[in-house]
């Protein structure tokens, strides 16, 4: 993704007085009694404060994402983002605030690479996954996982009847597609599936099949004689924050708000996005109520140590958040490929070579890319969480029970496979064995 040029729309603010959040709407009357304890009428509070504090005041025009800890000062505020900037640069001088605010931006969207095939070359289900879903035959990412085994163990647990709810922050899915239509989350008010950031309804639409492919490759449905089998049997939550590629930073933060007040376990993340301290401390603040954030690393072929590219940064600060590289191979020992990006935020890697999917209008494909790694790392993430898991503990049994480090171009250790059947044994206190598995790094104290 790339970052424009504010949109002149929203501003979003983050405020903190002494080490708590503040409402943005108690700083006038704050400044206010400074004045009055110093005896004058604070002369540095101009005509463009006045309409900021107008702004912060009047009904309507803050909206609240309390999660997140984000405010943002509506468009229809008559104060721009520079005079709101000014007015809250006074008030971290004379009340002693910390604050972030920055812009309501537009944000460019880069699609994962693939392929649609309209008529898939697999048939005939797969005994190795136990699946009679025709394309599982061709579905090698997911042997290499070990799922079906990992499935059988939180069958047999039997801890938890309701499924864990994963959010898919995209464009959107087609909701009719045979091999999804059963698989999402409702909302219990209006039975919807998801929410629409972008306009603020529960339209989430896809038009441009990237939010398709993505949700297949996690959720799609098992066992029922058609298409493909996902990762894992999970309520699809979709968060259409972006449109024909473009969406802005109030959609995305609106979405991560929504995803965890609704009480997804974990979410994927499958986009790029320049750094900006209220991005970090929003994704920090979803992840300390036990949220796990997957965000791919990117097909960019690049060293994120060198040229770090966010949300996947974001992990080496936040310790249960985690960023998914691409593997290669199949069978045999895997690498890291060469297009995936990789870095010390790196600590696990999927499958993203030949990866089968749904596609819009009840299609299938076939592609690749770190956009198809991520949803594999997600959905075992919200299976560890429908044993009883969260935050931390999550991204910790996924790390424990990687592989051995794989080999990559820029030789960072430690970044192992997934491998379900251990994460699951991990979950529910059994041996997983030593021969394959390697030990958390100790490079975020995880």
């Amino acid at each position: 993704m790339a970052f424009g040029e504010g949109t002149a729309t929203n501003t979003l603010v983050m405020i903190s007085h002494h080490g708590a959040r503040l409402d943005i709407r108690r700083l006038p009357a704050m400044m206010a009694s400074v004045g009055e304890a110093s005896g004058s009428k604070l002369p540095f509070v101009t005509q463009d404060d006045r309409e900021a504090e107008h702004c912060f005041l009047r009904d309507g025009m803050v909206f609240d994402l309390p999660v997140v800890k984000v405010q943002i000062i509506e468009s229809k505020c008559s104060a721009s983002y520079t005079q709101i900037l000014n007015y809250l640069r006074k008030a971290e001088k004379m009340l002693d605030i910390r604050f972030d605010c920055e812009p309501d931006s537009k944000i460019t969207l880069t699609t994962a690479n693939h392929r649609v095939e309209t008529s898939p070359p697999c048939i005939g289900g797969n005994t190795r996954l136990g699946t009679n879903d025709p394309i599982s035959s061709c579905q090698r990412n997911l042997e290499r996982i070990r799922i079906r085994e990992a499935w059988e163990l939180v069958r047999s647990a039997k801890r938890n009847s309701k499924k864990a709810i994963l959010a898919i922050f995209d464009g959107g899915v087609d909701a009719t597609h045979p091999d999804l239509v059963n698989q999402f989350w409702r909302d219990p008010i209006d039975g919807s599936i998801g929410y629409n950031s972008l306009h603020d309804n529960r339209d989430v639409t896809d038009h441009d099949g990237h939010g398709t492919l993505v949700a297949g490759v996690a959720g799609a449905e098992t066992y029922n004689g058609i298409g493909i089998a996902g990762v894992a049997d999970v309520q699809l939550m979709m968060l259409k924050w972006e449109h024909d590629g473009g969406g802005t930073s109030t959609s995305l933060l609106k979405a991560l708000d929504f995803a965890v007040k609704m009480g997804a376990v974990a979410s994927v993340h499958s986009y790029a996005l320049p750094h900006h301290e209220i991005f970090r401390k929003a994704f920090a603040d979803a992840a300390a109520t036990g949220h796990v954030i997957v965000a791919s690393a990117g097909n960019d072929g690049k060293n994120l140590d060198k040229t770090p590219q966010y949300p996947c940064s974001y992990a080496q600060r936040i310790p249960s958040m985690l960023c998914v590289a691409g593997s290669t191979s199949t069978k045999g020992p895997g690498t890291i490929a060469s297009w995936s990006n990789v870095g010390t935020a790196v600590e696990i890697a999927a499958p993203g070579v030949n990866i089968h999917s749904t596609a819009r209008n009840g299609l299938y494909f076939t592609g690749w890319g770190t956009s198809l790694s991520a949803p594999q790392v997600g959905a075992v993430a919200a299976m560890l969480g429908l044993l009883g898991l969260e935050g931390q503990e999550i991204t910790d049994a996924i790390i424990k029970s990687r592989t051995a480090g794989l080999s990559n171009k820029f030789n960072v250790p430690d970044v192992g496979e997934l491998d379900a059947l251990n994460a699951v044994k991990i979950a529910l206190g059994l041996p997983t064995g030593t021969s394959t598995t390697s030990t958390p790094s100790s490079k975020n104290a995880r």
